[in-house]
């Protein structure tokens, strides 16, 4: 019997009544999780929260790799109507720190207390990624006496905000019905499928990794960042266990066919490969058909992170490649998602470039803690004056081609780029930089070499900084992956007449590779 009301409890409490003996989670053939023991550790850290006085409107923050006190956390949550955010563990104290301000957690599940600083308190510590914190309660099904609400929040997606402080996506348990619904019909997902969990939990992809595989039954085979830097190690695994459904940014896919890790023949397990996050440039997407192609499905999808991971899905086949420029289409929107394509007078411009602007049950509830910022994209349908219906305004500017239908990306609204599957704002990694002593101005832009994308930087200084040096500094503030790639210094930044940073002139020289060399 069913113990869970109006939430996604009561759906995974079926998928377990179907397939309790079956692996939900893989790590290797000595550390499996059946779907038995996956549901009664996510009860154990479900009677856990609600013993530490957590509840509906309460928040907790993941800051774990992948392993399985992350998933009991995560479906623990979703099980008590707790919300859960995901944080990089390899983030700077300083993001982490600005994340926390605005969206303070109740707790934080960690396997280190390194870059905590005040919120260190707040840890419950989970060693080497177990959930031993709770392994003294009660794994028997959750009696809820306040039950969980089809418009409680789920998760908090964190991504990169043009302020230099972080936004947070809200989405409900309402809006992963109909994504769960949808990603079960599209795709036929089944108790036999292995899915591959290569997208780090703090990234939206990860929705789709976790939700798709756990509500249909199947097998999710969670990677390790570190494994994740070797590619022939993920193609061996890949192939080992037998991974029938893979999901993840181009440029992973991109990097093992750099690699040499994927050829011709290479992952025959594998049904279908999903990719999505940034574009894929056909040049690189027809060597990978022509490797994988004959027994491997291509499909590109796409969706903000606002809006419950995927809002467009396409199948690749070999017309795609009748010419190779730029990238495939995103195809046609979903059955969850309406939208228009509106110009900046709010105007429909069907065959034309406009804003596209997503409807549906799909569409996320704003961002935590900042109405400004929601009030200015989550808008009423400025077509539409008999009742409330809200778009998102994603700042995605698309064609649409009347001719069949498919949408095709054309570029951003503003600054905001998409690099390594993530969404970036380019203004808070010049924000860093500004935090830089001797810094006086920064540009940050984006290039494609040879299909790769890169973020190069470009600081203007009279002081002696050099280049390594301002790429150790500016990592205390930002992840990783938004380091630029490349640190140019110069006497100082180029200006339009308008007295504004001439941002075309910068990438002209860039481009031209006279940019150290000329005085500007």
């Amino acid at each position: 019997m069913c113990l869970y009301t109006n939430s996604l409890a009561t759906r995974f409490a079926q998928v377990v009544d179907k397939n309790s003996d079956r692996v939900a989670l893989l790590f290797d053939e000595a550390n499996k999780f059946s779907y038995r023991q996956l549901d009664q550790l996510s009860n154990q850290v479900g009677r856990f929260l609600i013993s530490r006085g957590l509840g509906r409107g309460s928040r907790v923050c993941i800051h774990l790799e992948k392993s399985v006190a992350a998933y009991s956390v995560v479906l623990g949550c979703i099980k008590t109507g707790i919300t859960y955010f995901a944080a990089d563990p390899a983030s700077p104290e300083s993001r982490l720190e600005s994340i926390f301000e605005q969206c303070p957690p109740a707790l934080i599940f960690s396997e280190t207390i390194e870059r905590l600083g005040k919120w260190v308190k707040k840890t419950v510590f989970c060693r080497n990624g177990s959930a031993d914190f709770c392994s003294s309660l009660d794994t028997s099904s959750l009696h809820l006496a306040d039950p969980v609400s089809l418009s409680d929040p789920a998760y908090i997606m964190f991504t990169s905000g043009s302020t230099g402080v972080p936004k947070g996506a809200v989405i409900t348990h309402s809006n992963l019905h109909y994504f769960v619904d949808w990603a079960a019909n599209e795709y036929g997902f089944t108790p036999n499928d292995l899915h591959t969990h290569l997208n780090p939990i703090y990234f939206d992809n990860s929705v789709f990794d976790m939700y798709s595989t756990f509500f249909s039954g199947g097998t999710l085979v969670p990677f390790t960042s570190a494994l994740l830097q070797d590619p022939f190690g993920v193609v061996e695994r890949i192939e080992r266990l037998k991974c029938n459904i893979f999901f993840s940014v181009p440029s992973m896919l991109i990097y093992l066919q750099t690699t040499k890790a994927v050829e011709k023949g290479s992952m025959r397990s594998l049904k279908k490969i999903i990719f999505g996050g940034e574009g894929y440039p056909k040049t690189k997407l027809a060597e990978l058909y022509e490797c994988v192609g004959g027994h491997t499905e291509l499909i590109n999808v796409y969706g903000p992170t606002e809006c419950t991971c995927i809002c467009s899905t396409y199948a690749i086949s070999a017309a795609d490649f009748e010419n190779l420029d730029g990238y495939p289409p995103i195809g046609s929107l979903i059955s969850t998602f309406s939208y228009y394509l509106l110009d900046g007078d709010h105007a429909v411009v069907p065959g034309e470039v406009g804003e596209l602007c997503l409807g549906g049950p799909c569409v996320g509830h704003g961002y935590f803690n900042q109405p400004d910022l929601t009030r200015g994209v989550f808008v009423q349908n400025p077509l539409n004056v008999a009742f409330e219906e809200r778009l998102y305004r994603t700042g995605d500017l698309m064609r649409l081609d009347p001719t069949d239908g498919k949408l095709w990306f054309v570029g951003r609204k503003d600054f905001q780029v998409k690099h390594q599957g993530y969404r970036i704002e380019l203004e808070e990694i010049q924000h860093a930089f500004a935090r830089i002593p001797g810094v006086e101005e920064a540009a940050v832009f984006q290039v494609n070499e040879v299909g790769v994308s890169k973020i190069i930087g470009v600081v203007a200084t009279i002081q002696s900084l050099l280049p390594e040096d301002l790429r150790r500094n500016v990592a205390r503030f930002i992840p990783k992956y938004m380091v630029p790639s490349n640190i140019l210094v110069i006497d100082r930044l180029p200006k339009n007449p308008n007295g504004k940073t001439d941002r075309k002139k910068l990438l002209e020289l860039y481009v031209s590779g006279s940019l150290q060399k000329e005085k500007v």
